[in-house]
């Protein structure tokens, strides 16, 4: 009796977990430690551990009473990575904005911009302790995808699609370990930690694998550094685009090298170069910036800026571990050096130290028979936020040296010289050729150099709609087949990198087309170009572009039997040669600033 009245009661207090919280679910030191398997460890699949990356976990913000709050449609707020309330932005900026384009000073409008930043990212901000706020909430998942409610996996499967590629992997074997980007990186590496246990309990097994995806990365780091005995917990690491000695992005911004801080570049190349904006926006907005002095705007963009770096970012340990190790003494001595943050500080140095011993770290769990793999993405430039944004190689966030551990590149879009001799660092056997076709790569660099793969042209927050990496991950999760980059010849080392959201879409239009109703001559060229999509989707092995010139081929018959839309992008020269004109001639003035006859000369070069 006393048992059935103890489940009734535990029922109930589920139910109303899942109708007030979804399924945030409960502590750590709440989770279920029985086995849910029905194998008790006895299978041949090890248990898998995703670790994901930034912002691929669902943080909610809460009152202080710790209850989530709700916007209007009855949706719970996410925190990350900014909470912008549409009114209270307008009642901030608005009149110091109209003062100052009146005045044409900064009438308030940098304290203004201040106030804005921190009522947008100010919860993400840490204490003195580098502890988050109580007020974000992050939604936890202490049991397998098997048993998480289907909204739940539509958020992992969401950010890591496994579910759309046939494996034999079951799901009461694969979990997901979420967490706040911002969180506490100790605090998050001793939960990883008790969450390994969990999971070894829960299935019976005595080993689990684990796949950190990019900001996973320093988790993992931590992981090896703080617990070596997690060695005898692990059976196989997949490391996809890990961020093992940070972000160069990060290394930039708590370093003061900001490339848009510099007004000769904001107002000429920034925007185009960002890889965010087609070029008639950016030069569009390139033109509107004129309409305060640039002392104006650059006080405004120094404002917003010195707020989210110094009262946000560097109060959080977890982005700390973004910064690489050649960055972080400098970094640490401008923003860590103060009393108020010498706990900040000696946590942060903790994970240093971390980042200067994992590759020793890693080469030990690979010593004490731990399969280790890596997945590497190249040939794309850093976003340009820091100056040293297109200085090195890398997947557009994270440069090649930190996912690599340490393999050599060419620059973005140059290669090896003719009489380049890979440099055999971590390969002794003269029979391997780590030198990758495009001439791009010496894998033999790299701390693994047999089991870490390379993507070419691969942005990183596109990883997810690589089907190739994705089907990789599964084959090494479910089967030991695949012992290194030797093992499969659907798998060689050098792969492409691709994107193929794009051309599922195309192929589900063309295969809803009715072509009975087209001409002899179109339905045969659909059929052809739809077959041609398929195929490449098919293979794991292809050629840097190849999905492109299908998705293209595809898209051209589509758009001429009117089943797609043609797109009309704008053209953004007329916009181009204002602003270029307006540069050469008064460099980064605004229109107040410009001499009378300044508009009768832009009206003649335009006309």
């Amino acid at each position: 009796m006393k048992n059935s009245l103890k489940k009734a009661i535990s029922v109930l207090l589920c139910l109303t977990m899942v109708l007030t919280v979804g399924i945030i679910g409960v502590s750590a030191e709440e989770a279920d430690y029985s086995v849910k398997t029905d194998c008790n460890g006895e299978c041949e699949f090890y248990p898998t551990i995703i670790v994901p990356g930034l912002g691929q976990s669902n943080t909610w913000l809460a009152d202080d009473e710790g209850n989530l709050l709700t916007d209007d449609a009855g949706n719970y707020i996410t925190s990350f990575p900014a909470y912008v309330q549409t009114g209270k932005l307008i009642k901030t900026l608005a009149i110091p904005a109209l003062t100052s384009l009146f005045t044409q000073s900064d009438a308030g409008l940098s304290e203004a911009a201040k106030q804005a930043v921190w009522d947008i990212f100010g919860h993400q901000a840490c204490d003195e302790n580098g502890l988050p706020s109580d007020r974000i909430v992050t939604e936890r998942y202490y049991q397998s995808t098997a048993d998480t409610p289907d909204y739940g996996q539509e958020e992992v499967f969401g950010h890591v699609p496994f579910n759309l590629y046939e494996t034999t992997q079951p799901l009461d074997h694969m979990y997901y370990f979420a967490y706040s980007s911002f969180g506490n990186h100790l605090e998050l590496v001793d939960e990883l930690y008790s969450f390994i246990q969990m999971v070894k309990a829960q299935t019976g097994h005595d080993k689990v694998n684990l796949v950190p995806l990019s900001q996973g990365g320093t988790l993992f780091s931590g992981l090896i550094e703080y617990y070596p005995e997690v060695v005898n917990d692990l059976h196989k690491i997949i490391l996809v685009v890990p961020a093992l000695d940070g972000s160069t992005i990060i290394g930039d911004i708590f370093n003061d090298r900001l490339s848009f801080t510099d007004p000769e570049y904001l107002y000429n190349g920034f925007l185009e170069n960002l890889g965010l904006l087609d070029e008639f926006t950016a030069r569009l907005i390139e033109i509107a910036l004129r309409i305060l002095p640039d002392e104006v705007i650059m006080s405004v963009v120094d404002a917003a800026v010195s707020t989210l770096v110094e009262d946000v970012m560097t109060t959080s340990t977890n982005m700390w571990v973004l910064c690489p190790s050649d960055d972080y003494p400098t970094a640490r001595e401008k923003y860590l050096s103060t009393p108020e943050r010498a706990e900040l500080r000696r946590q942060t140095d903790i994970y240093y130290q971390a980042q200067l011993n994992s590759k020793a770290n890693i080469q030990g769990l690979v010593e004490n028979g731990v399969q280790v793999f890596c997945f590497v993405e190249y040939d794309t430039p850093l976003i340009n936020v820091g100056t040293s944004w297109n200085t090195e190689n890398g997947d557009f966030i994270i440069q090649t040296d930190s996912t690599s551990m340490g393999a050599y590149f060419a620059n973005c879009g140059e290669t090896l010289p003719e009489d380049y001799v890979q440099k055999n660092t971590h390969c002794d056997n003269p029979d391997h050729n780590h030198i990758s076709p495009d001439r791009v790569v010496d894998a033999s660099a790299g701390l693994l150099p047999d089991t870490t793969f390379y993507f070419d042209e691969q942005y990183h927050e596109q990883t997810a709609q690589n089907d190739i990496i994705l089907k990789l991950a599964l084959e090494l999760i479910a089967r030991d087949d695949v012992k290194d980059v030797y093992s499969s010849p659907d798998f060689p080392q050098f792969l492409a990198g691709r994107n193929i959201a794009n051309i599922k879409t195309l192929i589900a239009t063309a295969e809803a087309v009715d072509a009975s109703k087209l001409s002899g001559a179109d339905a045969a060229e659909l059929a052809e170009a739809l077959a041609g999509a398929k195929e490449v989707l098919t293979r794991t092995v292809s050629y840097a572009g190849e999905l492109e010139e299908r998705e293209a081929r595809l898209n051209e018959i589509l758009v001429k039997i009117g089943a797609v839309e043609a797109t009309a992008e704008k053209d953004p020269a007329m916009l181009r040669k204002i602003s270029l004109w307006l540069y050469d001639n008064y460099g980064t003035d605004g229109f107040s600033e410009l001499p009378a006859g300044a508009l009768s000369g832009l009206l003649k070069e335009i006309f």
